[in-house]
């Protein structure tokens, strides 16, 4: 067994933090073979944590369906800064942190940047801070998620927005409701939290909006198998998130969207990222948020990640963007 495929074992971020040693400062982790060896004729693509902080679990099938083109590396929040009850306090601090962790990994050359959910507004500021220094970022990539702080197209009681819920209703029950679903009551529970999270946009809240203020992402994932240091950080990401206010991106963004999306609420993620970014483009792929990342889906997005990848390898470093030199 490779060293690449012999994490796909890995099925959480526990299992991740649990095969590390807490004191553990390493930002950059290689997912693939390509990775591994460091074969710089390659391109190397860096992927962003999702909300609790791992960088393994949600990208190894798309890691190993790029390998021999792509260097493939997850971008994670270090066990020892796990501990730190003051980090992952702004989006722009965790960015900056993982900035100067990627310029150190790698001093030159073009980067492609990416992040899954959450991660997804964590690359957006590194992209940021990465052009800031006059590093080269070639693509930006977001899987699945855009910036909270941005203008949807449609308001929930929009014609065109319940057109779009009905279109999504069978997809839902077979991917993301009956399919999965051991009994009716589960069912149930899950059409009660959709119908909570429309209600809560009609009232002008976010959908993890506590009624009294604040955000709750107990209401969206359950905490309690992660270790105390990682639910705290989870916390702290999460609002985070909500604070943040993204500035204007003038290059290149692919996003990568579920066709399947929550029952009652659109996500409305491309209208979302062409605010940010005009030069933005969505490429829908099967599935549900969660399972685009994995098989079978996730072939569809790597052929189509892996052409773009490519192409834009090839290219000539845009003008005003030179290396760093250190």
């Amino acid at each position: 067994m490779t060293r690449a495929s012999g994490i796909v074992g890995l099925r959480n971020t526990s299992a991740l933090f649990a095969r590390v040693s807490r004191n553990s400062e390493r930002v950059i982790v290689p997912i693939n073979d390509c990775a591994l060896t460091g074969n710089t004729t390659l391109p190397a693509f860096y992927c962003v944590h999702d909300v609790t902080g791992g960088a393994l679990a949600d990208f190894v099938a798309l890691a190993l369906h790029l390998e021999t083109s792509v260097r493939f590396y997850g971008v994670q929040l270090p066990p020892k800064k796990m501990q730190d009850v003051t980090f992952g306090g702004s989006i722009e601090s965790i960015a900056e942190y993982y900035v100067d962790a990627l310029s150190k990994f790698q001093q030159d050359g073009s980067l492609f940047v990416g992040g899954f959910c959450a991660g997804a507004i964590v690359a957006l500021e590194i992209a940021q801070k990465m052009r800031a220094k006059g590093r080269d970022v070639r693509l930006l990539v977001a899987f699945d998620a855009v910036p909270e702080n941005t203008s949807a197209d449609l308001r929930p009681w929009n014609p065109t927005y319940l057109m779009g819920l009905a279109r999504n209703l069978p997809g839902w029950f077979v991917h993301g409701g009956l399919k999965k679903q051991k009994d009716s009551h589960s069912l149930l529970r899950r059409f009660a939290n959709n119908a909570i999270s429309l209600g809560k946009v009609v009232m002008g809240r976010k959908p993890s909006e506590k009624m009294r203020g604040g955000f709750a992402i107990d209401s969206l994932m359950n905490l309690s198998r992660y270790p105390p240091d990682q639910r705290s950080f989870i916390n702290r990401f999460y609002e985070a998130c909500f604070a943040y206010f993204p500035k204007p991106y003038p290059d290149d963004i692919v996003l990568y969207e579920a066709k399947i999306t929550p029952l009652l609420h659109l996500p409305q993620l491309a209208s979302r990222w062409r605010g940010i970014a005009p030069r933005s483009q969505s490429v829908g792929i099967s599935g549900t948020h969660l399972s685009m990342m994995r098989e079978p889906h996730v072939g569809e997005m790597a052929r189509d990640l892996g052409k773009r990848i490519a192409s834009r390898f090839s290219e000539q470093p845009t003008p005003g963007f030179l290396p760093e030199l250190n």
